[in-house]
């Protein structure tokens, strides 16, 4: 028996992976970085972040969801084809395609599995749910779904913020006893590992470990953004003299009353906004020397903006996506919305389909198969291009739908006979249409 066979053997008489021992070189209780708290709050807080994780999530929740079935073309009996189930994005939705056109995969319009991703729990619709994924696994790189269950098949799914898992399950224990420990409503909650759906981004420090998200990686530049807007509002809300010093002939430390007064004065009559840049006049000799220095010096708008552009290239967001218009142009519009498809949606669709394929397809004992349909645009530029290269190939339902118009009853079939063709012949071209050039070509060609 080869190796293969014996493979083969081994997992049909239903073996169950035990693990090496080498996963226990990690801790057994993997609690939430403290920075956890800081980066889900900087959604609310920072509105760069927020805008750029939004976006990203938006398109996301865009994706359509569809189930298929693989079956036998011939008995209709269903099979199990694990090249389909790793295959990914357009490879997959290709075969998919083929498989259908020969019969050997059904679409499953109403699976149960449809109707979780569409109404996960009764406070939240389908779309939030999503969103709500990828906007964890984005700022934290975690996401965790409590599933519902009833007789055995999931029935719901109910979102954890990552901060309120305290504690993994403890890999030395079997895993019937593994369990999640979390935190809720003041109360501390320990979940069977098996109700709960776990998705990652992985730390290659810790595999195992607790994910992390790309806002991590962020947090200096997203600070440093953020402290360049507060600072820039308490310099003009808090605008005395502002890195200032002023030395007045004539005081000294016994004389805390009158410098005191001063003081008093300047907060009173040159603090707040509506005072800022007015002119102080007073008596005496006054020396003045200025420590802070003028925002036009500091650079702040292009430091703000490289922070913004910075952050939105780590996210893999064209400009245009989020308003920027500067240097764009029609094409690069287009464009901008393929390239966000491409980097940014078709991999957390992947991510969130292998979990889903992975987790939740198992227990409805059917060999499920989910996909997607792909969130790239199609480009029409291209599509006209080639339909104008060659307009009689293509009919007048062809041309009417491209221009965004209904079939028309009394316009069919194609306008001019292709090179080569023949009127009315079969599975070729159907009869052109009454008064058409088609008409009297084909009329020319029956007279020779």
């Amino acid at each position: 028996m080869g190796l293969i066979d014996r493979m083969r053997a081994a997992l049909g008489g239903g073996a169950k992976r035990k693990g090496t021992g080498l996963e226990l070189s990690r801790w057994t209780s993997a609690p939430p970085r403290r920075e956890v708290p800081a980066l889900l709050a900087a959604y609310a807080e920072m509105p760069w972040l927020g805008t750029i994780v939004d976006t990203v999530g938006d398109a996301f929740a865009d994706v359509t969801w569809r189930a298929f079935v693989r079956q036998d073309p011939t008995t209709r009996k269903a099979l199990v084809d694990v090249s389909l189930r790793r295959a990914c994005g357009d490879v997959r939705r290709e075969r998919l395609k083929s498989l259908l056109e020969l019969g050997g995969a059904v679409e499953l319009a109403d699976h149960p599995l449809l109707r979780l991703l569409a109404d996960p729990n009764d406070l939240m619709t389908g779309r939030d749910f999503a969103k709500l994924f990828c906007l964890h696994y984005d700022l934290t790189g975690e996401f965790f779904a409590v599933v519902e269950e009833l007789a055995g098949v999931p029935v719901g799914l109910w979102p954890v913020p990552p901060d309120c898992v305290l504690a993994l399950p403890d890999l030395s224990k079997p895993k019937a006893e593994r369990t999640y420990t979390v935190t809720a409503g003041g109360r501390m909650f320990s979940l069977p590992a098996a109700s709960v759906v776990y998705v990652k981004r992985l730390n290659p420090a810790d595999p195992l470990g607790r994910g992390i998200g790309i806002a991590y990686a962020l947090g200096d530049e997203v600070d440093t953004d953020e402290h360049a807007a507060r600072y820039t509002k308490n310099a003009f809300y808090n605008n005395m003299l502002p890195g200032a010093v002023i030395a007045i002939e004539g005081f000294n430390e016994g004389q805390a009353g009158p410098a005191r007064a001063f003081k008093e004065s300047l907060a009173r009559e040159y603090g707040g906004p509506a005072n800022a840049g007015r002119v102080m006049i007073t008596s005496g000799k006054t020396t003045f020397a200025r420590l802070d220095t003028p925002f036009r010096d500091m650079q702040l708008v292009d430091l703000r903006r490289f922070l913004m552009d910075y952050i939105r290239m780590v996210y893999r967001v064209p400009p245009e996506i989020v308003g920027d218009v500067t240097s764009s142009n029609k094409a690069t519009s287009y464009a901008a919305r393929e390239h966000l498809a491409e980097q940014a949606t078709k991999p957390r669709a992947e991510v969130f389909l292998a979990a889903v394929q992975k987790y939740l397809a198992p227990r409805f004992n059917d060999d499920v198969l989910l996909s997607y349909d792909s969130p790239v645009p199609a480009d029409r530029e291209h599509r006209l291009r080639v339909m104008g290269t060659l307009p009689s190939a293509f009919t007048f339902d062809e041309w009417r739908t491209e221009a965004g118009f209904k079939p028309h009853a009394e316009r069919k079939g194609f306008a001019e006979l292709l090179p080569g063709q023949k009127p009315n012949e079969p599975g070729q071209t159907p009869t052109p249409a009454e008064g058409s050039s088609a008409e009297a070509n084909a009329e020319a060609a029956s007279e020779r």
